[in-house]
């Protein structure tokens, strides 16, 4: 392993607690911050449930990722940036669809392009 690769495992790790918690306690206002339309921010039943849903897999991910042994570690950030891609795709599907702001597709762009990049960088070592 590479000292690249394992600081960046933990980078990944403690960022996705770190976003997990937020999202965790605070559901309305992290998908109103990442751009879902306000009126289902305020008037969807199911939003904090789900979104809580996905904080816990995040938090849940991050703790993986810091936790695992260095060995095992390789597998659990190909996951793990497995599942952020499909987040990413699913964000930018709802843009499609207009259920999402503008910034959030960007957002997941970056997402998106962060990971392939990281998995492209990490599968050439």
């Amino acid at each position: 392993m590479t000292k690249t690769w394992d600081t960046t495992r933990k980078s990944i790790g403690t960022l996705s607690i770190w976003l997990g918690t937020g999202a965790l306690f605070a559901p309305r206002a992290i998908t109103r911050l990442l751009g879902v339309d306000p009126a289902a921010t305020t008037d969807d039943v199911a939003l904090p449930l789900l979104v809580r849903l996905v904080a816990a897999r995040n938090i849940a991910m991050g703790a993986a990722l810091l936790v695992t042994p260095v060995p095992q570690a390789r597998r659990t950030t190909e996951l793990t940036m497995l599942l952020t891609g499909l987040d990413a795709a699913a964000v930018l599907t709802s843009f499609r669809t207009g259920d999402v702001a503008r910034r959030s597709a960007a957002l997941s762009v970056i997402v998106l392009s962060t990971a392939s990049a990281g998995y492209l960088h990490w599968h050439r070592d």
